[in-house]
This record gives C-alpha cells, sequence and structure tokens, in this order.
C-alpha cells in the first residue's frame, strides 16, 4: 500500500493547482500543487483500483460533492493501516484514499494527516512528463 509523502512542490503558487474530477462530475478534488512525482502502486488493492497516486498534507486539499451524491469508503480490513479509499456515489471513480486511524509511532505514524489523490482524475496529459514509480506489489 502506497504510504509515501509528499510528492508536490510546497512553494508552488496557487495558479498551479489542479483539480481531479470523476466521470460524472459530482466528486471534485482540489490539488494544492501539481505534483512532482507519482506512484503507481501494485499492493493488492491499489492494483485493482488502477490508481496513480499523488501523495498531499490533507488540510491542503479540498474534497467537493454535488448535492446529490456521497463519497463511499471501503476501508481496507487486512492490514491495520487505516486507510479509507474513497470513490464517488454516482459513477464510482476512485478519488482519494485518507488515513482514518492515528498511531504514536510505527510504519503508520502520521497517516491520519496524508492524502493520496488518484491523479489519473486529472484532465487528460496534465501527469504527463512527471516522474512515475511503481511498486512490484505484495511478495516481490
Amino acid at each position: 500500500m502506497a504510504t509515501e509523502q509528499p510528492c508536490h512542490d510546497s512553494s508552488s503558487s496557487k495558479d498551479e493547482t489542479l483539480t481531479a474530477v470523476c466521470h460524472c462530475g459530482r466528486v471534485r478534488v482540489q490539488l494544492p500543487s501539481k505534483p512532482t512525482s507519482l506512484l503507481e502502486c501494485h499492493c493488492t488493492v491499489c492494483y485493482k483500483y488502477g490508481a496513480v497516486w499523488a501523495y498531499f498534507q490533507r488540510n491542503d486539499v479540498v474534497v467537493t460533492t454535488a448535492s446529490d451524491t456521497t463519497l463511499q469508503a471501503y476501508i481496507r480490513e487486512d492490514t491495520d493501516c487505516g486507510l479509507s479509499f474513497n470513490r464517488c456515489g454516482h459513477c464510482g471513480c476512485m478519488m482519494f484514499w485518507r488515513g482514518e486511524r492515528t498511531y504514536a509511532e510505527g510504519p503508520y505514524a502520521g497517516l491520519e494527516h496524508k492524502m493520496g489523490v488518484n491523479c489519473r482524475m486529472l484532465p487528460k496529459g496534465e501527469i504527463e512528463g512527471i516522474a512515475k514509480r511503481i511498486t512490484n506489489g505484495p511478495g516481490k
């Protein structure tokens, strides 16, 4: 599972903000800046979602939903990381993950302040040319 952070330039100006939008347009995720690196995670869940993640501080990202839809969350039960994967309740597009549990120490410490945004929801071409790392997945 992808939990690295951050992959953006915090010194970027506000005019470089980007907005990820689901297929139906009901969920919008405004990024604080253009990512400087991406991760295509091949863990057991991310691989199935086909997401390409960029990581941000949770408070720096603005998520809005239309009045006629909600976010639907899936929280992994096969690990203690406490990530909720959130998708549009109408069209089903995977939009982001965020940490839902607080850990004082260990590999998940601080995860509740982090967020991974699926950059495949950005306008076509916006992630071209950004360095992308691909994980090998579990047990590899």
